[in-house]
């Protein structure tokens, strides 16, 4: 097992044996001097793992590392030129070695690595690449995401999210831009991300069945009930309200000869399901702060 393997798998034991941090730290300090180790005394200064807490060791070991090219010590340095934790040097006068534009850099270089932290580096560079306030590109963004998206459940929201907003913001991509691929990922990312997190996903995953986005439409009415059934479970009245407007829908359309219990049957889940979604809006409502009573 390699040595920053065993060092994370000692760690996740934390909640079972107080004495984790200290065995980690032990087994760091111990080991043979090399790259690896050195990387992995980076993370343990700056965090303060099984040591007291010292961002200028930690950096300094980070530098020595990622002369290697260490995964954790390239993202330990591009973490701490984000928040500017890097310390001063002294070079013609006072001066900061790194800033928070080197950040891009470090986490660049982490993400073309094996580590373990690899991913986490692809995240940061979406997260970086997708704000435009720092100029950014969403195509470089959702480059990154899209490596990751399949394992990482952060990563697969922002990518439903991203085309999500393509296909329904005409300011963002024009109707004649909305593309049978589009429509395609629209999909894909949306049921990676509803399988990570329903919480969140469930009523979009809904929408998308009940629009036919990327899918089989021949399903939707079955997929987006379920969908937005589950939705509505986590607490959306609105999902509730979909339900209703789905089964409108379908008796909206029903052919001139339907015979009457089955529109009636229908008429039956529409107030149903319209009660329901009144009942859980109230309730939320009601648990809503008064303001009237809040302290200035």
């Amino acid at each position: 097992m390699k040595l920053s393997d065993e060092f994370y798998d000692i760690l996740s034991q934390e909640d079972e044996d107080p004495e984790a941090y200290n065995k980690a730290a032990e087994l760091v300090l111990k080991a043979p001097v090399s790259i690896e180790s050195t990387g992995l005394l980076a993370i343990m200064y700056y965090d303060g793992i099984g040591v007291e807490q010292d961002l200028e060791k930690a950096f300094e070991y980070a530098e020595i590392a990622a002369e290697g090219n260490d995964g954790t010590a390239l993202y330990i340095l591009g973490h701490m030129c984000e928040n500017a934790e890097t310390p001063d040097q002294e070079h013609g006068g006072p001066r900061q070695k790194y800033d928070h534009y080197d950040a891009e850099h470090f986490m660049e270089r982490c993400s073309q690595t094996d580590s373990r932290w690899s991913k986490a580096a692809h995240l940061w560079l979406g997260d970086y690449f997708m704000d435009m306030a720092k100029g950014g590109d969403p195509e470089v963004a959702v480059e990154h995401y899209e490596t990751i998206g399949e394992d990482i459940p952060e990563a697969a929201g922002k990518l439903s999210d991203y085309y999500y907003d393509q296909w329904f913001v005409d300011m963002v991509i024009p109707e004649e831009y909305r593309t049978k691929d589009l429509a395609e990922k629209i999909f894909h990312w949306t049921q990676v991300a509803v399988n990570f997190n329903p919480h969140d996903y469930s009523y979009r995953m809904g929408c998308i069945y009940a629009e036919g986005i990327g899918c089989n439409p021949e399903k939707g009415f079955r997929l987006a009930r379920k969908y937005w059934e589950d939705a509505y479970g986590f607490g959306d009245w609105t999902a509730a309200e979909s339900i209703a407007n789905l089964y409108e829908d379908r008796l909206n359309n029903l052919p001139s000869d339907t015979p009457e219990f089955r529109k009636e049957n229908l008429m039956k889940h529409i107030k149903s399901w319209r009660e329901l979604a009144q009942r859980e809006r109230e309730r939320q409502w009601a648990q809503e702060p008064d303001p009237s009573m809040e302290e200035d």
